[in-house]
């Protein structure tokens, strides 16, 4: 089997590019973790899908990762590295086969792999796509954590039939009155999907503030 050693990975459910990773996430220090050659195609669907992989490649991972922490090597069950020879993803399933955490490497680390993969043959996987979960790249992670914190937010006040609130809120963000909440709300949605870096800040700071005021 072929490993890799001395990486960074930051495993999560969603998959972010290493200039998304935070300093509060649990980035591990492989020690060695096992590395698949795989094609283009089966690549772009594990990376871009959750998938149930078969038991024989279970068995063939089980316990191979290795990590320090805390001066000492720990085991990750269900882990390891697949890779087209373009770009590198890491994997960690469960004990059932089913895809749960992703990550991508650092891009020297990355680049380590994939001069490795030149000299590698390409295997076979077998596997069954379950969720089609295709990563928002027009998006960094911040501004998918706000698009979902306003959401919420704005979900909140039509829980609530904030009308006074949502009519500020409106006019303040159109210089416009409406008196329809579900116009507003219209209104609102499709220029968070189509206008997002115009209007988050004037409704992030709106929410900030009200949430202070409480």
């Amino acid at each position: 089997m072929n490993y890799i050693y001395d990486i960074l990975l930051n495993f999560n459910e969603n998959l972010y590019d290493f200039y998304d990773w935070n300093m509060k996430d649990d980035i591990k220090h492989i020690r060695r973790i096992p590395l698949f050659k795989i094609s283009s195609e089966d690549f772009t669907s594990l990376k871009e899908n959750d998938v149930v992989v078969d038991q024989g490649l279970l068995n063939k991972i089980y316990n191979k990762t290795e990590i320090f922490e805390n001066r000492k090597i720990l085991r990750l069950d269900y882990t390891c590295l697949f890779s087209d020879g373009l770009e590198t993803l890491g994997i960690r399933f469960n004990s059932d086969g089913k895809s749960i955490q992703k990550t991508r490497l650092l891009i020297d680390e990355d680049s380590e792999v994939i001069d490795l993969c030149v000299h590698l043959n390409e295997e076979t996987i077998d596997y069954n796509t379950i969720c089609l979960k295709k990563p928002n790249y027009l998006k960094t992670r911040k501004e998918i954590q706000t698009h979902d914190y306003l959401v919420k937010e704005l979900d909140k006040l039509i829980e609530r039939k904030d009308m006074e609130k949502l009519k500020y809120l409106y006019y303040e963000c159109f210089n416009k009155v409406e008196e329809s909440m579900e116009s507003m709300m219209e209104h609102f949605r499709q220029e968070i999907e189509n206008s997002f870096n115009t209007i988050a800040p004037k409704l992030n700071d709106f929410f900030k503030l009200t949430s202070l005021n409480k």
